[in-house]
């Protein structure tokens, strides 16, 4: 499996989509299955998970989306990339 991280944006920005971790993980441990596991949370927006090969990180990040407003009644904006493709972004980032 590989694994990926989803930013959600705007949680706990001005005051605004207050969850707890605990909440926020409870929520979408429900959508895990065969191609899709909730590894941990980082901070309240950053979802690390583990994908199957036949499952694209756009399809985990309208999951995570559609999960996320299910359970608590309001719009979210997710976009996922892959570890290596952070790890890339991290190395070439110039001091």
């Amino acid at each position: 499996m590989k694994t990926g991280i989803a930013f959600i944006r705007g949680i706990g920005m001005f005051g605004r989509k207050k969850y707890s971790k605990q909440k926020i993980l409870n929520c979408l441990k429900r959508i895990e299955d065969k191609n899709l596991k909730i590894v941990g949370i980082y901070n309240k927006d950053n979802i690390i998970f583990l994908k199957n090969g036949d499952i694209h990180y756009a399809i985990v990040g309208k999951k995570i989306e559609k999960q996320l407003e299910k359970c608590f009644n309001e719009k979210f904006y997710v976009t996922t990339r892959g570890l290596s493709t952070v790890k890339g972004l991290i190395k070439n980032i110039k001091n």
